[in-house]
């Protein structure tokens, strides 16, 4: 799989799935037109997880339905395509990735829309 070599991978957090390394710099257009929509429409459902989870409930992710993991997949896949334009979704379903691959990916990926980025600590006007 080819880095497309018109992207600036150098400073690109990088995500492991199925025991392969993928570099995700900051989303376009393109990618974020996808990534966007679902990460929204899957956040509320990925917290209810994680805090049954935290509380103690191992069946916490039976929350998750197939429609979601789905949309993980569309989103990961829609984050990856800005470095591995040829990477196809059937690529990434081949990976030998679990929950655990996936829900990391989409924390690197939602930072990468720029939609989740820490707060400056300055005023602005400094």
């Amino acid at each position: 799989m080819r880095i497309d070599p018109k992207i600036d991978c150098a400073h690109a957090p990088v995500v492991a799935l199925g025991g392969r390394e993928f570099f995700v710099p900051a989303l376009s257009l393109r990618q974020a037109r996808i990534v966007v929509p679902g990460l929204l429409k899957l956040l509320p459902r990925l917290n209810a997880i994680q805090t049954r989870i935290g509380a103690g409930d191992p069946l916490g992710a039976a929350l998750l339905d197939k429609d979601d993991l789905d949309l993980m997949i569309d989103v990961v896949h829609a984050g990856l395509t800005r470095a591995y334009p040829d990477f196809s979704r059937d690529d990434l379903l081949d990976l030998e990735a679990g929950f655990a691959d996936l829900a990391g990916a989409l924390a690197v990926i939602a930072k990468q829309t720029g939609l989740f980025a820490q707060a400056e600590t300055s005023t602005p006007g400094e």
